[in-house]
């Protein structure tokens, strides 16, 4: 299971922000599959992570929920630029085609926030 990534991410915030559960949708089918997978290795104990996403994804939900009115359509849309490069980065992984660590990239999420608050700071 994928708790810290593009999709366990995005895909919370996207719900909150547009209605749209496409993205929650597709990160629960990988999931679904990845923890079948794990629980026939490492059995009963993966029954103990669902909780922790479900809080991991609701504090996102929750967050961009309360902040809607702050978030504007350009943010969302440069938010959803990066976290589109990041979930390639992550297929990308998936399929053994290329070693991109999302993790790593994850900060980059930051910068069209740190860039759009500039902006109206200094604007």
């Amino acid at each position: 299971m994928e708790i810290v990534g593009p999709l366990s991410m995005l895909g919370p915030v996207i719900s909150a922000l547009k209605g749209d559960n496409t993205f929650l949708f597709t990160n629960a089918t990988l999931d679904f599959v990845s923890s079948t997978v794990f629980a026939s290795t490492y059995g009963f104990g993966m029954v103990l992570a669902a909780p922790v996403l479900f809080c991991w994804q609701g504090l996102f939900y929750l967050v961009a929920w309360l902040s809607s009115q702050a978030v504007s359509d350009a943010l969302m849309a440069e938010l959803l630029i990066v976290g589109g490069l990041m979930i390639t980065g992550s297929g990308l992984s998936l399929l053994n085609l290329k070693d991109c660590k999302t993790l790593n990239l994850l900060p980059a999420l930051l910068v069209p926030v740190i860039w759009f608050v500039a902006r109206w700071l200094f604007c």
